[in-house]
């Protein structure tokens, strides 16, 4: 009686399991996202400081700032695609484990009121 107990909270929890499972593997893909974004926003301004203090003229410190901040934005843009999909993959992924929790349920009242 204790093994089917056992059995039926195992049964139960997998659910649950699986959704900790799916945000832990979330929240590891955005750390990872996020300390690349981190390092290469942090070269890419060390980079542009060390070129700038070699530029002479003032155009051609301008065209590099202009330059800095067309790939920033660029980075930073590419970065946001990036944690947006990890969330909609996510977000996709939970759904289909609540829908599988929703049937499992209603099979289970049903079969309860036969």
């Amino acid at each position: 009686m204790i093994d089917q107990m056992n059995e039926q909270l195992q049964a139960s929890m997998k659910p649950v399991a699986e959704l900790a499972t799916l945000n832990m593997k979330a929240l590891q893909d955005l750390a990872t996202q996020q300390n690349t974004l981190f390092t290469t926003l942090l070269n890419d301004g060390v980079e542009f400081v060390q070129s700038a203090s070699g530029q002479k003229d003032v155009m051609g410190l301008m065209d590099m700032q202009k330059s800095y901040v067309e790939g920033l934005q660029s980075t930073v843009t590419s970065a946001a695609q990036d944690a947006y999909a990890v969330i909609s993959e996510t977000q996709k992924s939970a759904g289909v484990i609540f829908k599988g929790m929703s049937e499992e349920v209603s099979e289970k009242f049903a079969s309860m009121n036969k």
